[in-house]
């Protein structure tokens, strides 16, 4: 009981010192475990995250972390993190304006059931590749799911159906397959 009281007494005079209304707002001093810079550190940002934090212990406060700012792609040599966001952010519109297209032949689905399939895969196609660029192909490929080679061949072959062979049922099958 005697700690908590001794904690609130530092919190109350470190607040005081802060707002300069104490009797002599002089900062207060550094707690125990370090310097005041990581005193507050750890009851921070990075305190709050827990488990999503995305900073690697002993990463320099303001420090810019990035998800794949560790590992080069091989698949994307020679770009750099702006450029794989430009493309990435290219690819996200791309893939709202292709499902938006789609949500277009919504009411139409019975007469164009091929182009909403092929619009809604083309969509799907887009933010596929807005991810690769993001996180980089060969680490999206790397340990594929069952559930995901299976997204990837209904999609495909819904490709397929609708551009080479033009066939409606078969296109319908693979846009449920999609789903």
């Amino acid at each position: 009981m005697a700690d908590l009281g001794r904690q609130l007494h530092e919190y109350l005079a470190q607040s005081k010192a802060a707002t300069g209304t104490g009797p002599s707002a002089v900062p207060a001093p550094p707690t125990a475990g370090g310097s005041q810079e990581e005193a507050e550190d750890r009851g921070g940002l990075r305190a709050w995250l827990g488990a999503l934090n995305p900073f690697p212990p002993g990463t320099p406060p303001g420090a810019a972390v990035w998800p794949w700012a560790g590992e080069e792609d091989p698949w994307l040599l020679g770009l750099s993190r702006w450029q794989r966001l430009a493309g990435s952010g290219l690819c996200v519109l791309l893939a709202a304006l292709c499902f938006g297209l789609a949500a277009l032949c919504v009411p139409l689905l019975l007469l164009r059931a091929r182009k909403f399939a092929l619009l809604w895969s083309l969509g799907s196609l887009c933010a596929l590749g807005a991810a690769a660029l993001l996180r980089g192909p060969a680490r999206l490929l790397r340990e594929p799911g069952r559930g995901s080679l299976l997204y990837l061949g209904a999609l495909f072959g819904t490709l397929y159906a609708a551009l080479a062979l033009r066939s409606t049922a078969l296109t319908a099958l693979g846009a449920a397959a999609q789903l």
